[in-house]
């Protein structure tokens, strides 16, 4: 069950970007409450769901180390989320994540991903790669499966995600182009 003050909380969240924030940095100071948000994200039938999704989203982007703290809770159920803009949030939280872990060496992060985590997000990246997902939840899993191709037992990654944006490309939206150009750039 929700704590009362955290479910009002996330009940005034809205779309605005502002609202967004204040709600996660009071969330934050109450770090046990990141882990209520995380299982409040994941409960299907939620009517905070949505927000729930936002606010993580924010948190680990302004306050990652908040979100370090129970990420096993987001890859436990990141597999099973299938509402769309909870699946965007969630996209951008492993895009994160990846350049959270891949930057190491500009000594911001180090290890923030288990190799069980990197694979789960591989497997979630491919699966929304090539299921009829939005543009919006494919952009940031283009750009993870970039990074995890950094990985020396993820070689493979490389060819197939190749394979997907050169197929997929011409019949998808522009922005789905733009992105499938960069990643292809880089992988070339």
């Amino acid at each position: 069950m929700l704590p009362e003050d955290l479910k009002e909380k996330l009940m005034e969240v809205d779309s605005s970007r502002e609202k967004r924030l204040e709600i996660a940095y009071w969330i934050t100071k109450k770090p046990h409450f990141v882990r209520e948000t995380l299982q409040w994200c994941f409960t299907e039938e939620s009517e905070l769901l949505v927000q729930s999704a936002w606010i993580l989203e924010i948190i680990c982007e302004h306050k990652a180390k908040n979100f370090f703290k129970y990420m096993h809770l987001f890859f436990e159920q990141l597999p099973n989320i299938k509402n769309d803009s909870a699946l965007r949030s969630c996209a951008k939280i492993c895009e994160m994540l990846c350049h959270y872990h891949f930057m190491y060496g500009f000594g911001i992060f180090y290890s923030v991903l288990n190799k069980n985590e990197r694979q789960c997000i591989t497997e979630c990246c491919f699966d929304w790669l090539i299921t009829d997902q939005k543009v919006a939840c494919q952009a940031p899993a283009m750009q993870c499966l970039y990074y995890l191709g950094r990985d020396k037992d993820k070689k493979w990654i490389y060819p197939e995600l190749r394979n997907i944006l050169t197929e997929n490309a011409p019949n998808k939206s522009a922005g789905y182009q733009a992105r499938a150009r960069k990643i292809l750039k880089r992988i070339s």
